[in-house]
């Protein structure tokens, strides 16, 4: 099953878990109906009969069972809305939660340095912007990915996961939380909190009412019979809604379990295609069967986000049946079936001080695969054949050997001015300005006479220090430099990321001519900071599609081909790969940032089956002069990014 396969039979199975959920509101209103009966009776003194039990619809009346139902529906939706609100900064907010600490980006703990070194080499290879990475202080191993999409997404780790890993099982864990950036687990997983704790929010004050009854003394100056009465009454309804609330947690648990099992197993697969090194993810989950602490968190929230860990973050205390996560040793079998069924003694790794300067260390099954490519420059190419370009597509969210090999070079390559830059705000905002800024000529001296004017003086010393090496980049490390400066982007205070991107769009508008290759690298940083629509709700019809692909068609042709001639006959086999109705290639000058960011806002909403066809008309129209150049290539990669399509580094 291929990328956009898994992620429209992930859009078809929330149904199911519509369903499942709605079946469980449905049994909490049976529930209720049938508390309210049998206190209706008790107050009366009359005892309730098995008979009458079969008949509590006539017995409560369906006027009381609708404003039951009403009631219930209410109260849980009103708690998922505002659990979901509280989650709405995305993977940031669980990994506070969780009490995760954003590791500094220019660390020199040498287990922090390492893992940021290997989230970073997953993203390159993956081709997705490299997400935030906090670190929770546990001794337990264990990970998670949390956003809503590649935008917001953070990747967590816990100390012992960075501490007592090897390179290759951290790449391992990695792989594997990446597998659920790609496949929308995470946003499936955010919203299954919020549903889970409507259901849940039934029995949480029933809790509350119960500790009331407890702490309320029955004597004051009233009545005593009567104050004793009310609070048996309340003690009473807190342990009613306690029970009601047992049910919740129960059909909760059997929720998780049924979104969370098999994603696991596909994500343990994807990471052993993704690193081609099966030891590195068995060898992490038998450290934590070997690790005295194995998995299990300490975090006082770690109940709520328990189906979004690596592994199991709770202690086993009931049937595996409502594990969220399958047996340990299930999972180490289906990746290594000769498994001995042995768990390894675990302790912290030996420092390693080469480790906090390292750029890119493969691990032996890696570094062989690069040997097999290395004839092969993947940084440095200047044509790609249209082959490669088609087996990149294919890969999208199933990077493999190849690609993490192409991610080791471009990484090792880089010049270490520009890595280095990439990870300090003041100095990403800088390597972003050149990297946006036209390559020569007269329109490169203007931009550099405007960010003269509207630069911060800071901004303005740290582009003479890397303009050099900058300029000196092949096409395919430009994509790669802008995607390891979205970290230290983020860290800018909302006026300063306002100010920077207001400066940007008045460099891509300086002289009246939109620069396609440099509005490429603006959308991707768009993408990673605010994601497709620049966090608008954007409601698309059927008649804007085929508009919005035309636009993106005619940009690409653009970029492709100077003479209007040549690139009108590229626009138009991109057209009939799409059967849209052949027209006349719109001149350069029409095609705007705004007319460019609603196509993409409207293609990224397509059904994900439709999105290939897309991207396959795009290759239609920069292969049809017979070549494949790199900038074309970055030029589709940076469109598949926005279209929320990660495409991985094409190699050959």
């Amino acid at each position: 099953m291929n990328f956009f396969e898994y992620q429209d039979r992930a859009r078809r199975s929330s149904a199911l878990y519509l369903s499942l959920f709605a079946l469980a509101v449905f049994l909490l209103i049976g529930l209720t109906t049938l508390l309210f009966a049998l206190m209706a009776f008790q107050g009366s003194g009359q005892p309730l009969s098995e008979f009458e039990l079969l008949q509590v619809a006539q017995i409560v009346g369906w006027q009381n069972i609708g404003w039951i139902a009403l009631t219930v529906c209410g109260v849980v939706a009103i708690a998922s809305l505002f659990k979901l609100r509280e989650l709405s900064g995305g993977g940031r907010t669980v990994a506070e939660a969780m009490g995760g600490r954003l590791i500094n980006l220019d660390s020199q703990d040498q287990a922090e340095r390492r893992a940021l070194n290997v989230v970073e080499e997953m993203a390159i290879a993956s081709g997705t912007p490299v997400p935030d990475v906090y670190v929770i202080e546990d001794q337990a191993i264990n990970a998670f990915a949390a956003g809503y999409k590649e935008a917001d997404a953070v990747v967590g780790l816990t100390r012992g996961c960075i501490e007592k890993l090897d390179r290759a099982e951290l790449q391992g864990v990695v792989a594997h939380e990446f597998s659920h950036i790609f496949n929308g687990d995470m946003r499936l997983n955010i919203r299954l909190i919020g549903m889970l704790h409507g259901i849940l929010f039934i029995g949480l004050v029933g809790s509350w009412l119960l500790r009331s009854a407890t702490y309320r003394s029955p004597y004051s100056y009233r009545s005593s019979s009567r104050r004793g009465n009310g609070v048996l009454a309340l003690f009473g309804i807190g342990a009613a809604l306690m029970a009601i609330g047992y049910i919740g947690t129960f059909f909760g648990n059997m929720i998780k379990a049924a979104v969370s099992r098999q994603r696991e197993y596909l994500a343990d697969a994807s990471a052993v295609q993704f690193t081609r090194d099966s030891s590195g993810i068995a060898g992490a989950l038998k450290k934590i069967g070997g690790n005295s602490f194995g998995s299990q968190m300490s975090a006082g929230r770690t109940s709520e986000f328990s189906h979004m860990f690596f592994a199991n973050g709770l202690k086993q205390r009931f049937s595996s049946f409502f594990s969220t996560h399958p047996a340990l040793a299930d999972r180490i079998q289906r990746i290594e079936p000769s498994w001995d069924g042995q768990y390894p003694a675990v302790a912290a790794l030996a420092p390693d001080t080469a480790t906090v300067n390292e750029k890119s260390v493969p691990t032996a099954a890696q570094a062989a695969a690069a040997q097999q490519i290395s004839g092969i420059n993947t940084s440095n190419n200047n044509s790609y054949s249209t082959a490669a370009v088609a087996q990149s597509i294919n890969s999208i969210g199933h990077p493999g050997e190849a690609h993490m090999a192409s991610s080791f070079q471009m990484l090792a390559n880089l010049d270490d001015r520009v890595r280095a830059a990439a990870h300090e705000p003041f100095a990403a905002r800088a390597l972003i300005y050149l990297l946006v800024m036209p390559i020569e000529g007269t329109e490169r001296d203007s931009a550099r006479t405007l960010l003269e004017e509207i630069a911060h003086p800071g901004v303005r010393r740290e582009m003479g220090k890397i303009e050099d090496a900058v300029r000196a980049l092949p096409a395919a490390q430009r994509l790669a430099a802008l995607d390891l400066s979205v970290p230290a982007i983020k860290r800018l205070a909302p006026f300063q990321y306002e100010v920077f991107k207001r400066n940007l769009l008045r460099l891509l508008e300086l002289d009246g001519t939109l620069h396609l290759r440099e509005w490429a690298l603006y959308r991707v940083l768009m993408h990673a900071m605010e994601g497709s629509n620049g966090g608008r709700a954007v409601t698309v019809s059927k008649g804007q599609v085929p508009a919005a692909a035309s636009t993106l068609l005619a940009a690409m042709a653009h970029c492709v081909d100077a003479e209007y001639l040549d690139a009108n006959s590229a626009y138009i086999a991109g057209l009939e790969a799409l059967a849209l109705p052949v027209r006349p290639l719109p001149l350069q000058k029409d095609i705007t940032i705004e007319l460019l960011d609603n196509a993409v806002a409207v293609c990224s909403r397509l059904k994900p089956l439709h999105k290939p066809r897309l991207l396959k008309a795009l290759v239609k129209v920069i292969e049809h002069d017979g070549q494949v150049d790199a900038p074309e290539a970055e030029m589709l990669r940076a469109i598949a990014d926005t279209l929320d399509c990660p495409m991985p580094p094409i190699v050959g």
